[in-house]
């Protein structure tokens, strides 16, 4: 081995990739800096995001190269390595690298480039005695509440919902949403506010808002506001009522009670009322939320080979609930979001029902023979043959196929042609003699509930089609914190996501999970992410544990390695400098140096190391494993003179006279 291939060596053997999390903020700046410790400034700096260029520096003397869309926005420090990034956006994310005098990916880091976090809003659920607060915010944001006594310091709480009850030690409240780089907080709420009352109208209905106050006589003055806005005044018993805003014309304030009615409610009206009344402040507090009807809901199903899990649409704000009904019995009503059913149980038939505060509205019945008809799948392009259940001992006379209400294939004599209808003609064939039907080209138009009648027997068999594409190859994607990521798995809506697990030399454990969660010191050692429909699934690219937490960590007895190396090295080095000055000195004798121009090639050992190379060096960094150019009394002048041979001897035909020297070396 060469002296500088020996180095290049223990170089790559001693570099620790270790790979750090860095956050940066929209619109602002992150700084990268190497770990390494630099005792002089760097002769070369390379900076690569991904296997993209984003900064080069070549020689000391020479101008840094800005690439890509990083040019007028990227500065790099000559003396440090440092890079330094502006005007950062969500497009800079990704793995950053960085080369110093030609070591390969000295250090690695992972950007990722955060919005601020937003500012909180607090809704809330209350029942007659206790509130569940809940926070807005998206995804990526981590909630807690700030929880006040009187006088004392905030209480810190990491849960998604709060609950608070009315007599509670806590009077003040607030919700937090955090961010790597930033947090906000929401207003904050006290526990009166909390327990105001609660009142829901109806879009288009109107409502009554009454005062908890006891009133022996009227009252002298009555003031309704609509959060700081006024609504309804009245200032004197013997003036008219005053009416602002578009509150006028649709609102009546009743002078014995203080009530206030308003009528042809929107959900523009949803606010915080309170009244005044005889000038005092706020007496009471009413939120009110104004409401669409409830939705018509649809049931739609998911099969097992024993079971069917029913889930029923709507929209967030209504909760869901089901009536199971036996025969002749009364409904019996369920309150979970999707219901399982299996095909002999006791109840028959089945609605889903729909609520919001003022209405509420249920899904057409269904029946368990209606639940349990044959699920198909079909793929995209392809065919799917349908054959009916029944047992035929003969060829039945008539044969009559449709799709919902409509027909697909009619035969009604054994001795006539079969008919086809719509679209599914010239894609569709009946086998006479088993009543199967065949439909080519499939496409999404031909999902749906397809029935059967042999011999005028109506629906003695159904199916419901579902035609799907080919599930789509996934990609892996992560979050990560110092000892643990995230793995998340992209996909559509419809495919099934499970992980494969792999230990050394094992077959792999599947996981039925949509996130999975890696720790650094995992027994796994690869990952895959399995996307899956009916007919078909896909999986991603193995993942390594080294890839997911992008470092290569020196082995636990690298101690030992070193000890063991850098004796070798240092032998090896010794051995090639004495060779090569004891044949250097033979060479220029004093007797000899009048022998003529000397074309010197030197090859220490069985290394082949040849100190004549290729003069035009050109890449990012000198190739590992080969020796650079020595230099000539630290000048750049191929054609200088030798102090004991004059000029050099003309070099081989194949090297150029540009000669660039690699500092690395």
């Amino acid at each position: 081995m060469t002296g500088g291939g020996v180095v290049v060596l223990l170089t790559v053997l001693l570099v620790h990739h270790c790979s750090a999390q860095e956050y940066g903020k929209t619109g602002g700046s992150i700084t990268l800096t190497p770990r390494i410790k630099l005792s002089t400034p760097p002769n070369t700096i390379l900076w690569k995001w991904g296997t993209k260029k984003v900064a080069e520096k070549d020689s000391p003397d020479l101008p840094t190269d800005y690439y890509g869309w990083f040019q007028g926005r990227t500065t790099l420090d000559d003396n440090t390595g440092s890079l330094t990034i502006y005007r950062l956006s969500s497009g800079d994310d990704g793995d950053y690298s960085v080369e110093i005098n030609g070591q390969l990916k000295v250090d690695k880091y992972h950007l990722i480039v955060k919005d601020d976090a937003t500012i909180p809003e607090i809704s809330k659920d209350c029942s007659a005695t206790e509130c569940t607060l809940k926070c807005s915010g998206s995804a990526d944001e981590n909630v807690s509440w700030l929880k006040m006594k009187n006088g004392n310091n905030p209480e810190e709480e990491a849960v998604p919902t709060l609950k608070v009850v009315e007599n509670g030690e806590f009077t003040k409240f607030q919700c937090k949403l955090s961010k790597p780089l930033s947090y906000k907080t929401s207003k904050i709420m006290t526990l009166q506010e909390i327990f105001q009352a609660q009142e829901y109208g109806k879009t288009g209905g109107s409502i009554t808002l009454t005062p908890r106050i006891k009133l022996s006589t009227p009252p002298n003055t009555i003031l309704w506001k609509w959060g700081t806005k006024k609504v309804a005044e009245k200032d004197r018993p013997d003036l008219p009522t005053d009416y602002y805003g578009w509150f006028q014309g649709r609102t009546t304030l009743d002078d014995n009670t203080g009530s206030l009615t308003i009528y042809r409610l929107s959900s523009g009206d949803d606010g915080d009322y309170s009244v005044e009344i005889n000038g005092q402040l706020k007496v009471d507090k009413y939120q009110l939320i104004v409401k669409d009807d409830a939705t018509i809901p649809e049931i739609s199903k998911d099969y097992s080979a024993t079971e069917c899990t029913l889930k029923c649409s709507g929209s967030a704000d209504e909760n869901v609930s089901w009536l199971k009904m036996k025969n002749g019995n009364n409904p019996e009503e369920e309150a979970v979001p999707t219901l399982k059913v299996v095909e002999n149980g006791e109840f028959t038939k089945f609605q889903c029902k729909l609520s919001k505060p003022l209405s509420y509205k249920t899904s057409k019945i269904m029946t368990l023979q209606e639940i349990f008809q044959a699920q198909e799948y079909g793929k995209t392009g392809g065919s799917i043959t349908l054959t009916p259940r029944i047992k035929l001992s003969t060829p039945p006379n008539t044969i009559l196929w449709k799709w919902g209400t409509k027909k697909v294939a009619e035969k009604d004599s054994p001795d006539l042609p079969t008919d086809y209808y719509g679209w599914f003609q010239g894609r569709t064939t009946l086998d006479d003699n088993t009543g199967s039907l065949t439909i080519y080209r499939l496409s999404s138009g031909d999902d749906g509930d397809y029935s059967v009648e042999i011999n005028g027997q109506l629906k003695v068999d159904k199916y419901h089609l579902i035609v799907k594409d080919d599930a789509t190859i996934p990609e892996i994607s992560k979050n990560c914190s110092a000892t643990e990521c995230t793995l998340k798995c992209s996909g559509s809506a419809d495919e099934n996501v499970s992980w494969l697990k792999m230990k050394n030399g094992n077959n792999p454990e599947e996981e039925a999970v949509p996130t999975l969660k890696v720790y650094k010191n995992s027994t796994f050692t690869k990952f895959q992410c399995k996307l899956s429909k009916p007919l078909s699934y896909k999986t991603s690219a193995i993942m390594t544990l080294q890839e997911i937490f992008q470092e290569s960590n020196l082995p636990n007895n690298s101690g030992l390695i070193i000890g063991i190396i850098l004796p070798i090295v240092a032998v090896l080095v010794c051995v090639a400098v004495f060779g090569y000055f004891k044949g250097w000195y033979k060479r220029f004798l004093p007797g000899q140096r009048d022998s003529g121009t000397t074309t010197i090639y030197s090859t220490v050992g069985s290394t082949g190391l040849n100190t004549t190379q290729s003069n035009n060096i050109e890449g990012d960094a000198t190739p590992q494993g080969s020796a650079a150019a020595p230099p000539s009394n630290g000048s750049n002048n191929a054609n200088e003179s030798h102090p004991l041979t004059g000029p050099p001897a003309a070099p081989p035909s194949n090297a150029s006279n540009n000669v660039k020297e690699d500092e690395a070396a």
